[in-house]
């Protein structure tokens, strides 16, 4: 046997350790997990959050300054512990990406009853698996950057530290600042002024910014015709039903083998109904639909048949087209293009500001952001109510602030890096 053959935890520590450790915080963060289950952020608001954060950048420092020396410090902010903390930290991401996550506010109710959800993987980010292994991380990230304050400063280490303080700032301000974050769901009227708001928990809570809802417009795709199985009401053929875009008055079309003429389009319509057979006339008040008149045939057919088409709105029923017993032309609900609230909103310093708000066009004001979320879709659009989601961050600057530092840090890299080599 070879004499000189290390053993385990004898040091210098190398990989075997480095894993080791790794998996045993990952593992102990399991066993908490099972013991008290997820991490509850409403007790993690500021200061609490500030607190916490401070206690572990101080505990470090102290560590660095008072106890650098100590085998175990060194081996922290080497390669051997940052490879194996890195491998078990994408494992536990990888799960993240797989199983399918919930709000960390859901009720426990909706949580699957399985091993994942033992685990805490549905809510991955609030499970004590997640927060342990990001913290030992997060101190390995810290003992390698105060590491580097040991050298002599080069040039190239402004990349260096602005990569590594980025870094910090992006991952420890998310996590920290997660306890912060305030998720608020507002409906408006068309008239009205709105000032409050519900959270997670359906909490009603009046917010420091209101909001007054003057027009919602919608607009929507033209509308499309389809063949339907009348016992079913699925489209035909089954495996990929046609459709046609409506373009225009005189076009034709056809659908499986049935020849379609347009005849007739009504943009603003009401349906008229008797025992036999559906009418439309123009009809321009609040409730309208579209109605598209058609005429159906093909060689097997003695007649061709015509009629008037529509989808109907919630004043008016829908109208079919029907071809014999067990076909029939319908007009599905017209898709939605775009929908946009012209709002006007007042904070509570006195500033107002009138903004359109859409889907991925969010009006951003007094450190809240107000997103488009829906609208009365009973109404379509006809709607006079607007569903807004108001998010405020207050730690997003310091994640924005570390990732224009990765960047900046990795620009100065690559544009500085190959002339320190080349001198």
């Amino acid at each position: 046997m070879d004499k000189t053959e290390k053993l385990i935890w004898e040091h210098p520590w190398m990989y075997v350790e480095g894993f080791i450790v790794a998996i045993g915080i990952t593992l102990s963060g399991f066993l908490l997990q099972i013991a008290i289950g997820n991490l509850h952020l409403t007790a993690f608001k500021y200061p609490i959050n500030m607190i916490i954060g401070l206690i572990f950048v101080i505990s470090i420092l102290l560590c660095h300054l008072f106890l650098g020396k100590a085998a175990v410090v060194r081996w922290l902010s080497s390669v051997y512990a940052t490879v194996p903390a890195l491998v078990v930290m994408l494992g536990v991401v990888v799960i993240l990406g797989i199983i399918p996550q919930f709000v960390p506010y859901a009720s426990s109710s909706v949580i699957p009853k399985n091993l994942a959800g033992l685990f805490g993987w549905y809510q991955m980010t609030t499970s004590w698996t997640f927060i342990f292994i990001s913290y030992y991380t997060l101190a390995i990230l810290v003992f390698t950057t105060l590491k580097r304050t040991r050298r002599k400063f080069t040039w190239r280490d402004i990349g260096f530290y602005l990569n590594h303080l980025g870094l910090l700032l992006a991952f420890m301000g998310a996590m920290l600042g997660s306890a912060d974050m305030q998720r608020m769901r507002m409906t408006v009227k068309e008239g009205n002024v709105e000032w409050r708001a519900q959270d997670e928990h359906q909490n009603i809570v009046e917010l420091p910014i209101a909001l007054q809802l003057d027009t919602f417009m919608i607009e929507e795709y033209p509308p499309k015709l389809v063949l339907v199985d009348l016992e079913t009401g699925k489209g035909l053929p089954e495996n990929r039903p046609e459709l046609y875009l409506f373009e225009g008055e005189g076009k034709s079309t056809k659908l499986m083998n049935y020849n379609i003429d347009i005849l007739s389009y009504l943009p603003n319509a009401a349906i008229m109904r008797d025992s036999v057979h559906s009418n439309a006339v123009p009809y321009f008040s609040e409730g309208n639909t579209h109605a598209i008149k058609i005429r159906v045939s093909n060689e097997e057919m003695n007649d061709p048949i015509v009629g008037w088409v529509s989808n109907g709105s919630y004043v008016f029923p829908h109208s079919v087209v029907y071809i014999n017993e067990k076909v029939g032309v319908v007009m599905p609900m017209q898709e939605v293009k775009k929908y946009t609230s012209h709002v006007q909103v007042f904070t509570k310093d006195g500033n107002t500001k009138a903004a359109a708000i859409e889907v991925n066009k969010p009006l951003r004001i007094a450190n809240w952001t107000i997103y488009q979320l829906s609208y009365d879709e009973s109404k379509g659009k006809y709607s006079d109510t607007s569903v807004f989601e108001l998010v405020s961050d207050p730690w997003l600057p310091i994640v924005y602030a570390g990732i224009i530092m990765l960047i900046a840090g990795s620009f100065y890299l690559f544009i500085v890096g190959p002339k320190n080599k080349k001198s």
